[in-house]
């Protein structure tokens, strides 16, 4: 076995070890540890929203969820049906004195701040899209990747099937590919690969860049043939996985979300559960085993003994296995 795999597990153990010993910092013992409840004013528990909902605690009120519940009679966001009257100045409606549905008046919000509150309002064709300020809303001939297609105007719920055959070689994910011009039943399977600097110098993940599934985490590792190493696991985001999602790893994150690097011969061993911070963002994810991911991350991060370490230009993408 090369010594640098051996090391690179040793890194794993290390940074689950070492966020684990952080998060307990301060505790006394386990008897003076109150659980999660329905009254600590953090979303927890499942909680649809802070001490309410999910399988624990009371039902939210429905007319303050700030959601538009049609279903349950409201006329807009938590007003009518139940709820009290809505203001004329958000109710949905295109009213006197109002340029767009509620905007374009006294006391109303100009038209193009509504694009993107989630709501059909304002000038749009459709939520958050259309008319003259807000983006165009998707359609299956544009040339470009949106709304819920898995192809470029392909597939999702709108769009015809993608074909199974993608051209590989054009830049673009289309066809059944897994990633740009990789994967799926006709182009070359994708292949891994991680790139960072260490305090300014480069490393490659020559010898090794794995992405693997650890229950709903993914964990992403480096070693390089100079046996510098990197890994960092990512608890899923409570948004899911979605593409552009960026994650903060340090001390608060740590032990579900954090990072860890050990320098050349494992001379010295950072880790974010220590200190510093590591910004990461998932440029494109399909989480999962045949999965794939890609990203950027930079920061830093500190040892045991408080030296740090700055982690530039880092960027990976890798299957999932």
């Amino acid at each position: 076995m090369k010594p640098y795999i051996s090391s690179f597990k040793s890194l794993i153990a290390f940074l689950f070890v070492a966020t684990l010993l952080v998060s307990c910092k301060g505790c006394l013992n386990d008897d003076n540890l109150i659980g999660d409840n329905c009254y600590d004013g953090i979303l927890n528990n499942g909680e649809e929203l802070i001490d309410c909902g999910g399988t624990i605690c009371d039902p939210c009120d429905p007319c303050e969820n700030s959601l538009w519940d049609a279903l349950l009679g409201e006329q807009w966001v938590d007003c009518g049906g139940e709820c009290g009257p809505c203001d004329p100045s958000f109710n949905g409606q295109l009213d006197p004195g109002e340029l767009g549905i509620d905007c374009g008046c006294d006391g109303c919000p100009a038209c193009p701040e509504l694009c993107g509150d989630g709501l059909p309002n304002g000038f749009e064709e459709g939520v958050d899209c259309g008319g003259p300020d807000c983006d165009p809303c998707p359609t299956c001939v544009d040339g470009e990747m949106n709304g819920s297609e898995i192809g470029i105007d392909c597939g999702g719920t709108e769009c015809d099937p993608c074909p199974t055959t993608g051209d590989c070689t054009n830049g673009l994910q289309d066809g059944d590919e897994l990633y740009i011009d990789c994967g799926g039943s006709s182009c070359p399977v994708c292949e891994g690969s991680i790139a960072w600097k260490a305090n300014g110098q480069q490393f490659y993940g020559d010898g090794s860049a794995t992405a693997t599934m650890d229950g709903t985490s993914i964990v992403i590792a480096g070693v390089s043939v100079t046996t510098a190493q990197i890994a960092f696991i990512i608890a899923e985001p409570a948004t899911g996985w979605v593409n552009g999602t960026v994650i903060p790893m340090n001390i608060a994150t740590a032990p579900g979300t954090a990072g860890a690097y050990e320098s050349i011969g494992s001379a010295e061993t950072y880790a974010t559960s220590n200190g510093g911070n590591i910004t990461m963002e998932l440029t494109y994810v399909v989480a999962g085993a045949g999965g794939y991911v890609t990203g950027t991350f930079s920061g830093n991060m500190q040892s045991s003994s408080s030296a740090g370490v700055t982690i530039s230009q880092g960027v990976f993408a890798i299957p999932i296995n």
